[in-house]
């Protein structure tokens, strides 16, 4: 017999789990915090107990709840993101309720058992999507630590065009969309067609999922819209894996 408050804590801690797994899979960068704001919202599937719904309404407000954890967890940069972060939370959600749903033996497994089940069905999934891992291996996590305390957790897209180094100091410049209060100055770049200034500034530090911690890089501010990551790499990085 499970009870209710032993329901809610599992039925949390595989929310988390899914949501954790998705986003590494993807190479999303997001808070814990939003991670557990979503979780908690998650808890709201199961009012299904309480109510007496047929089983077309049960689908549909359970898709309504994992669309709207989404949007707190990855919140809404495009629709291309957002349809394909839907379609890799419900696979795996699938994935690991199917398993469970398999393998549960009624009256002798007890759910505590299920959470030791669960890093087991996801590690062994993460195996199977090493092709896929590769297929989006241009996008990595990006936290940049400014000179005033604050961090900035990025989604960065590794550009091979990209190749911009400032000649005076020979740091590596990584460019971001986002207005952010430092003291510039500008570094000279070039285009096919054009040559300009771009405003830049020396952060503190900047750490790159599957790069590691970088003190060479210079962060560069543009005011462009990207679809689906919002910094945009420096192809020079790779150079020193």
């Amino acid at each position: 017999m499970i009870y209710i408050d032993e329901l809610i804590f599992l039925n949390f801690i595989i929310d988390y789990i899914l949501i954790d797994f998705t986003s590494n899979i993807l190479k999303i960068n997001i808070r814990v915090k939003r991670k557990i704001l979503s979780c908690l919202f998650g808890e709201l599937s199961i009012l299904y107990l309480f109510i007496n719904l047929n089983n077309v309404f049960l689908i549909l407000f359970k898709i309504f709840v994992g669309i709207i954890m989404i949007l707190i967890a990855f919140g809404f940069n495009d629709i291309k993101s957002f349809i394909k972060n839907i379609l890799y939370f419900y696979t795996f959600s699938f994935l690991l309720g199917g398993t469970l749903y398999y393998f549960k033996i009624e009256n002798l497994i007890k759910y505590e058992y299920f959470l030791l089940l669960i890093p087991i069905i996801m590690n062994s999934y993460k195996k199977l999507t090493y092709n896929l891992k590769n297929i989006l291996s241009t996008k990595y996590k990006v936290t940049i630590y400014l000179n005033n305390g604050s961090v900035l957790y990025l989604n960065g897209h590794m550009d091979t065009g990209n190749n911009l180094i400032d000649p005076i100091t020979n740091k590596k410049v990584i460019i971001i969309n986002k207005k952010i209060n430092e003291n510039y100055f500008f570094v000279p770049y070039r285009t096919i067609d054009n040559e300009s200034l771009m405003k830049c500034f020396k952060p503190r530090k900047v750490y790159i999922d599957g790069i590691g911690e970088r003190n060479d890089i210079l962060i560069g501010i543009i005011n462009k819209k990207f679809i689906g990551f919002n910094c945009l790499l420096n192809n020079c990085l790779l150079e020193e894996k």
